[in-house]
């Protein structure tokens, strides 16, 4: 179909005189608004979200039934001090108090950024993992603590989460374990060293020595409490061994006091161990021999050696068999001896 370009050029002029002009369009925009004043139009209000439900307190007391908790809920919230105890099987034994102060300053300018773990027994939260967090909480006015509550932990449970926490966040000291140990295998929670060596991924050698160091004496075992970072399962168990020898208790002090000062170190203590331990034996004075050479018709045949002790040494060399038959006949003799 062909396109006339004279009729399209008249159809648009047509539908331009049509069109209203901007004057009029103006004035038809004055009259809306005195009709339909802005104060009189519905204003659309924003949407606000519903506030969340605070999280409910447990209703019933729970008691520790075991098991792998598999689709059991978690619930994390502001517990009251009061209302928490401590793990009665914690892994951690010893505190410093300066990482006690740290924390407590963090806290208090961050807020508690992670929360504890807890369970129920009785009624009661009993503390997990976070008493490193919860003495902090205390300093700052004993605070409420922010918890995530794990119900129904058994008494393995509670040792085990509490050692793993423990040794991602800082490592366990070898008195912390000896400590917690002892008690552990007091109570019956675990039957045996092979039991905890299973359950801590520590090699049973290890759990033996780490168990030895409570032999300690208790002036030794004080410094060690007060810096029981600095003390290996190494180090401490030759101090074990360094107090079992004479002076040795006086000694192990000393050592351990180098410890906490940087001087001494395993080998240090091992080599001091030795010496005690070593048996005191006076040693043998070395004897100087008086040697006569023996000559026959200016040849040298042999040699006679005598000592203070009473030592004779004769070495002589005869080539007739006649000379050499009366020379041992003749000592025979001499010394009582026989064919």
């Amino acid at each position: 179909m062909k396109i006339n370009k004279a009729n399209m050029a008249a159809r648009a002029a047509q539908a331009a005189n049509m069109a209203p002009k901007l004057t009029d369009r103006f004035a038809h925009a004055r009259e809306l608004s005195h009709a339909n004043p802005v104060s009189s139009l519905p204003v659309p209000v924003p949407a606000v979200a519903a506030p969340m439900p605070p999280v409910p307190e447990p209703t019933a007391p729970v008691t520790s039934a075991g098991g792998d908790h598999a689709g059991v809920p978690w619930v994390t919230q502001l517990v009251p001090q009061d209302q928490i105890d401590p793990n009665p099987f914690n892994a951690r034994k010893v505190y410093r108090p300066e990482r006690v102060t740290e924390l407590a300053a963090s806290i208090g300018a961050h807020g508690q950024e992670t929360p504890g773990l807890a369970t129920i027994r009785n009624g009661r939260y009993i503390l997990v993992a976070g008493h490193y967090r919860q003495r902090a909480l205390r300093t700052l006015g004993n605070k409420p603590m922010l918890l995530t509550i794990r119900p129904d932990l058994a008494d393995r449970e509670l040792y085990e989460m509490s050692y793993r926490e423990n040794a991602e966040r800082e490592e366990q000291s070898a008195l912390d374990n000896a400590l917690a140990w002892k008690e552990l295998l007091a109570q019956g929670i675990y039957q045996n060293e092979t039991e905890i060596a299973e359950a801590t991924g520590i090699s049973l050698p290890s759990v033996n020595r780490t168990l030895a160091i409570l032999k300690l004496s208790d002036t030794t075992m004080g410094l060690v409490k007060d810096f029981p970072t600095q003390f290996g399962v190494s180090v401490l168990y030759e101090l074990v061994q360094l107090e079992q020898c004479q002076d040795g208790v006086e000694q192990a002090l000393i050592c351990a006091q180098g410890v906490v000062s940087g001087e001494v170190s395993r080998r240090d203590i091992e080599a001091i161990r030795k010496r005690l331990a070593a048996p005191n034996v006076p040693r043998k004075r070395k004897e100087t021999a008086r040697t006569y050479k023996i000559q026959k018709e200016g040849k040298e045949i042999g040699s006679l050696k005598t000592w203070d002790s009473g030592k004779i040494s004769l070495e002589v060399s005869l080539a007739d068999p006649r000379e050499r038959t009366a020379l041992i006949s003749e000592l025979q003799q001499r010394f009582g001896l026989s064919e």
